[in-house]
C-alpha cells in the first residue's frame, strides 16, 4: 500500500482520524498516534470556531454619565434606572423617601434629614460611576449591582416584616401621638438594617490556612501522560496485517 500523498513511497500507518494510509514523511504525531496533515488542519480550524462562537462580547452601551446624575439629583433611582438596574433604582428611591417621611415625622430630626440628603447625594455619584463604566464597556448592567441591591434582594420575607412595621408605625402615628415610640424605635430599627447589611464583613469567619495552595507539594503526573494506555486508542485497529510496526524514524529532505 502507497501513501496517500506520495504514491511512491511505501505506506507505514494509517491516519488515526481518516485511515489515510501515510508513508513515514507524513506520519505526524499527537499524544503518539498518527495523524495526517488535513485532520490536523480540520482540527485546528474546529478549535478555532468554537473559540470564536463561546466568545461573548461586552456590548457597550451609550449611556451618558451627566444624563445619569442628573436624573439622579431630580429624584433618586432615575439615574439607576437609566443605566438599566431596576432594582437599585428601586432601593434607592425606596431608602430616599424612608428617610424623608422619617425626617418629616420627627420633625426634622438631624440623623433621618443627614440620611436622606445623603442618600440623594450617593444616587447622583453612583450613577455617574456606573454610567463610565457601562459607556467603556467594563461591566454590564446585571455586574453592577452592588452588595447593598444583593441584600436587599436576598431576603423578601424579612424586607417585607420591615416595610409592614414601618407602614403601621406611621398609620398609628396618623391617628394617635406615638411620636415617642417613633424617636426611639426608628434608630434601633436602623442600627439592626445596618448590622444586617454588613454580617458579612463584621462577623464573617478567617478563612483557614487548608484552602492555601501548596506550591512546594510535588505535582502530579500530566493527564495527557495515559493517552497511550487508554482504552478507546489502539493501534492495533489501525494496521494491516501486512504492515510492519511503526519505529522512529529521521525525516530527511529525501523523504518528503
Amino acid at each position: 500500500m502507497n501513501c496517500a500523498y506520495h504514491g511512491q513511497n511505501t505506506a507505514a500507518v494509517n491516519c488515526n482520524g481518516c485511515g489515510k494510509p501515510l508513508c513515514p514523511a507524513c506520519d505526524h504525531r499527537i499524544k503518539g498516534f498518527p495523524f495526517c496533515q488535513d485532520c490536523i488542519v480540520s482540527g485546528v480550524e474546529l478549535l478555532k470556531n468554537y473559540n470564536q462562537s463561546s466568545y461573548a462580547p461586552v456590548i457597550k452601551r451609550q449611556t451618558s454619565p451627566i444624563v445619569a446624575a442628573l436624573l439622579s439629583l431630580i429624584c433618586p433611582g432615575l439615574g439607576a434606572a437609566y443605566n438599566g438596574q431596576t432594582s437599585k433604582a428601586l432601593i434607592y428611591f425606596a431608602v430616599f423617601a424612608g428617610f424623608f417621611q422619617m425626617a418629616a415625622t420627627t420633625n426634622g430630626m438631624p440623623i433621618f434629614v443627614l440620611g436622606f440628603l445623603g442618600m440623594w447625594l450617593f444616587a447622583a455619584l453612583d450613577s455617574y460611576r456606573t454610567a463610565r463604566l457601562l459607556r467603556s464597556g467594563v461591566v454590564t448592567p446585571d455586574a453592577a449591582e452592588d452588595i447593598i441591591a444583593q441584600r436587599f434582594s436576598g431576603s423578601p420575607q424579612l424586607w417585607g416584616v420591615v416595610l409592614t412595621v414601618l407602614g403601621a408605625s406611621f398609620f398609628l402615628h396618623a391617628f394617635f401621638d406615638l411620636r415617642w415610640v417613633i424617636r426611639g424605635f426608628l434608630p434601633v430599627l436602623l442600627i439592626g438594617l445596618g448590622f444586617y447589611l454588613l454580617r458579612d464583613y463584621v462577623f464573617k469567619p478567617k478563612e483557614s490556612g487548608n484552602n492555601r495552595t501548596d506550591f512546594s507539594a510535588e505535582q502530579s503526573a500530566p493527564a495527557f501522560a495515559n493517552a497511550l494506555t487508554d482504552a478507546s486508542f489502539h493501534t492495533d485497529d489501525f494496521r494491516e496485517q501486512n504492515e510492519f510496526a511503526t519505529k522512529t524514524r529521521r525525516r530527511t529532505w529525501k523523504n518528503r
